[in-house]
């Protein structure tokens, strides 16, 4: 990547409180940070890259703060039997999914909704993960598939006692490793939060256990 790039010809939006919309102006980006939105003509020398958006409306990135990736495999499945309140939908469709997902699938779930955020213009996801029977290594394959995209992302595991105790404590782990892991790292571009599930699904021990850890880890 470039050390700076510098965006012309384009209509910044710059959203926010003031939402200005600014015309015959350049964006310059240093080190991933945007540095300077000035007229066009007050911007000279050579940059690392220099990208014509003429004809282009020029935005922040948009975040998404609530996805599931694995859900990406539902489309196209067969329609369940008729489901007349949230736990009918989870357990006609959702549990029954969940529980056949792999690594693998976890990690190719996360790659055609990435891909599409990119296409869109988001540029950050808030991802609330699930595979109870391929829980060991999951965030690490979702992850996986962020870096290739260039997104950054928020990932953490749904902990849920549905599964029996091994599920939850597995789930606790997988949270806790993952975090763990990208405090090591120390990057922007991905981070680690602890999940759970609804309420309904999480005993008063797996909820404390989960507050216990995310507190001694400092992650939300």
């Amino acid at each position: 990547m470039a050390k700076n790039i510098l965006i012309k010809n384009g209509i910044i939006a710059t959203l926010g409180e003031k939402n200005k919309v600014l015309y015959g102006h350049a964006l310059l980006v240093e080190d991933g940070l945007i540095k300077k939105i000035a007229p066009q003509k007050t911007f000279k020398g050579k940059y690392g890259k220099v990208i014509d958006a003429a004809g282009k409306l020029v935005l922040p990135g948009f975040i998404n703060a609530h996805m599931h990736f694995y859900s990406t495999f539902a489309r196209g499945l067969g329609k369940a039997e008729p489901s007349r309140n949230f736990v009918e939908i989870l357990n006609n469709l959702w549990w029954r999914l969940d529980k056949q997902l792999t690594v693998a699938d976890s990690y190719y779930s996360a790659v055609i909704p990435l891909i599409n955020a990119v296409r869109k213009g988001t540029t950050t996801i808030i991802d609330h993960h699930a595979s109870p029977f391929a829980i060991t290594g999951s965030l690490a394959a979702v992850e996986k598939a962020c870096r290739e995209t260039g997104l950054r992302a928020a990932l953490c595991y749904e902990v849920s006692d549905r599964d029996g105790k091994e599920r939850a404590k597995e789930g606790l782990d997988e949270n806790s490793v993952f975090i763990s892991s990208c405090q090591t790292r120390g990057d922007n571009m991905i981070k680690g939060l602890f999940g759970l599930h609804a309420s309904f699904t999480v005993s008063d021990e797996t909820l404390e256990e989960a507050a216990y850890r995310g507190h001694k880890l400092g992650a939300g």
